[in-house]
């Protein structure tokens, strides 16, 4: 059976803005990541022609395997972009969701975590200043560099940059976030 491919009966909303309510850039000065092997459910939401724009994009459940969850990397102020793109040709458009970070300092741990995941397909959730939580699905980092600074004023650490092809999703839940184990512990 064909499917209906008219836009005559596509959802339209308002999009309305009020310049009395706060609204500011930037992403808070922390995220979550965990290896997409290590998700157990993501549900992303069910589309119909009554579906609201926001409910489209909002996840409603992101739920680790038993005994893994979400890390925690500590990024420097004012640094981190979020950005939801589109890419591809005019009337074939598609989505692609990127995340650029830093990294405070240049130390082991920051330049092991990019050895180690620089082709990990992982999950990205980033909280922004308003406090929305955005996740990016099966990212991989695009670019990644480390860097001591050459002054003593400059801020040192890694910038990283990771891209999904895939739609930036958004999630209102709770993030499971593990604590480490510690070394030699069998973790």
């Amino acid at each position: 059976m064909a499917e209906d491919c008219s836009f005559a009966t596509v959802r339209t909303e308002n999009l309305t803005y009020c310049p009395n309510k706060a609204n500011v850039g930037g992403v808070k000065a922390k995220c979550w990541y965990i290896p997409m092997a290590q998700l157990k459910t993501i549900t992303k939401p069910t589309l119909t022609q009554d579906t609201p724009y926001a409910e489209s994009i909002t996840l409603t459940a992101l739920v680790p395997e038993t005994t893994k969850g979400f890390k925690r990397i500590d990024l420097v102020i004012d640094e981190n972009e979020l950005k939801s793109n589109l890419v591809g040709a005019k009337g074939n458009m598609k989505d692609q969701a990127q995340f650029d970070g830093m990294i405070p300092n240049f130390v082991k741990e920051n330049v092991g975590f990019i050895k180690r995941h620089k082709n990990t397909p992982m999950c990205y959730v980033v909280e922004d200043s308003a406090g929305q939580k955005w996740v990016v699905l099966e990212a991989y980092m695009t670019k990644a560099d480390a860097t001591t600074a050459k002054k003593y004023d400059e801020n040192s650490g890694t910038a990283f940059n990771v891209t999904a092809n895939d739609a930036l999703w958004a999630f209102d839940g709770d993030i499971l976030e593990l604590a480490d184990t510690p070394v030699g512990s069998g973790g």
